[in-house]
């Protein structure tokens, strides 16, 4: 497998390249899935926790009074809001992020953003998914309500910010839709303040989810086909909705550790997949990939600029 795909790229929101079944499909999961807001609030506050007892665990930094970067927040901007009422937070992002409805606003998300993209926000606002979900991540986090947040639209491999500047930069299921993840990572290493934290999850192209078709993402148990985006069988029919740069896990252990040297590395992978795996592989099925990196469905990174002795090796957590 090579370790990018960069001849096509698009919003990490949606593809344009699905057809209109598949799209109607998309959009009815989406829509399911969101209009109950608590399942999704607790999805950020549970990532909150993880994030910060990983963080306080491996630097004993705490998730307070910090000037922190979220790359890639996306549209319900869960863990800035989470963060905000503690820190200084600024996101940044491919898209615009549309935060009310004013003229300014939704000219610059006309300006900018996909017809797809558009769509897709303006049906949340319409149908009170937003506010729905603004309005319970306020009531568990016991604040009144969240203040407008400054997104930027920019590049994570060029950031615009100056070195030394912040002291966390943190990424959730983003570096996988970035088509120069090297750039980035080291955009995030310049931009940290010495004594600084980088927190990077990833999801992992070789994992059973990894093409991230929406009904394997949602699904609290995986199904088959198992791995259908790399089984030649299943190939035709999969038709991922975001760019993916297909990075394989040696290569993201290799970005990390020319970055981010010293970086702790979690993998997190699915022991309720390994009787499925050893079947498969008994019938001759996934032979070009080891069991390390199809059974791996997440990638944690956390480094802390200029703390670069030698972490180990890196930890395996098993996840359901």
């Amino acid at each position: 497998m090579s370790e990018l795909a960069t001849d096509e790229k698009w919003s990490y929101s949606s593809s344009e390249k699905i057809g209109p079944l598949r799209r109607a499909s998309e959009i009815w999961n989406l829509y399911r899935s969101s209009r109950r807001p608590t399942p999704a609030v607790n999805r950020y506050i549970a990532m909150l926790d993880v994030m910060g007892h990983e963080v306080a665990q491996r630097t004993a930094k705490t998730l307070s009074g910090l000037r922190a970067l979220d790359i890639g927040p996306g549209q319900k901007l869960g863990l800035m809001r989470c963060l905000c009422k503690d820190n200084e937070v600024v996101g940044i992002d491919t898209d615009v992020i549309l935060q009310g409805l004013s003229l300014r606003d939704c000219t610059e998300m006309l300006k900018h953003n996909s017809a797809l993209r558009v769509a897709k926000t303006l049906g949340r606002k319409a149908l009170g998914i937003d506010a729905a979900f603004n309005s319970e991540l306020a009531r568990r986090l016991g604040v009144k309500g969240f203040p407008r947040l400054p997104v930027l639209r920019m590049d994570a491999t060029a950031m615009e910010f100056p070195s030394d500047h912040f002291d966390l930069a943190y990424s959730f299921s983003v570096f996988e839709h970035i088509d120069r993840p090297r750039e980035a990572l080291a955009e995030v290493a310049r931009v940290l303040k010495p004594g600084g934290v980088a927190y990077v999850s990833l999801h992992l192209y070789t994992s059973h989810s990894g093409c991230h078709l929406p009904a394997m993402l949602k699904s609290p148990v995986p199904q088959p086909p198992y791995w259908p985006h790399l089984r030649p069988e299943y190939q035709s029919g999969v038709q991922p909705t975001a760019f993916l740069n297909k990075v394989s896990l040696k290569a993201w252990m290799e970005l990390f550790g020319t970055t981010m040297p010293g970086a702790w590395i979690v993998r997190e992978q699915q022991r309720r997949l390994e009787e499925r795996l050893k079947a498969l592989r008994e019938q001759g099925e996934l032979a070009g990939y080891s069991d390390e990196e199809l059974l791996t469905v997440n990638v944690v990174a956390i480094w802390q600029k200029g703390n670069e002795a030698d972490k180990g090796a890196p930890e395996v957590h098993w996840v359901p």
